[in-house]
């Protein structure tokens, strides 16, 4: 027991470094060569330690990862187009299960196109998601509605159905 206390405190307290879970790593890198990126996009995942990628955010304790933020860089408004592109129906289903315990997604203004993937429901502890300013097309999938802890939801400059199936949220843009 009081190992794990003093693990814990070094890992707080910065004196350990915080280290991915390999599988996780393992789905990034895949999610990551399966795309088409813009000026240097990702260039910090080659390191070993997952954590310390631009974009992602882990836990102290359990270095699981929670956050992801890989937003490109909106055109519309004049922006020097960092972007990361594809199709999201064929990148994003693998790699997403990965993450049970992801609570923020951000991938807006990364021009994928496809259809919203339905594994989206597997991510049971999210709470935000932006999609916005993407290609997408086609409906919103009905397992969105079973996201009970997701609080914002950004669907916006997409090209998809307003066929919402009573999704209540905090903050709702479609």
């Amino acid at each position: 027991m009081m190992f794990m206390v003093c693990l814990v405190l070094r890992v707080v307290y910065g004196e350990e470094e915080i280290r991915c879970i390999p599988e996780e790593r393992e789905a990034l890198l895949q999610f990551k060569a399966a795309l088409h990126l813009n000026k240097g996009m990702l260039s910090s995942w080659s390191t070993p330690h997952c954590c310390q990628w631009e974009g992602i955010r882990c836990s102290n304790l359990t270095a699981h990862i929670l956050s992801l933020h890989l937003h490109g860089e909106s055109v519309y408004y004049g922006s020097s187009g960092r972007y990361i592109s594809g199709e999201i129906h064929n990148h994003i289903p693998e790699f997403l299960g990965s993450f049970r315990n992801l609570r923020y997604l951000d991938l807006s203004s990364c021009f994928f196109g496809g259809k919203i993937p339905s594994q989206f429901r597997s991510l049971s502890h999210l709470k935000y998601l932006n999609l916005a300013g993407n290609s997408l097309v086609g409906s919103i999938p009905r397992q969105l509605a079973n996201l009970s802890q997701l609080w914002y939801l950004d669907l916006g400059y997409n090209i998809l159905l307003k066929e919402i199936y009573h999704l209540s949220f905090g903050t709702l843009h479609t």
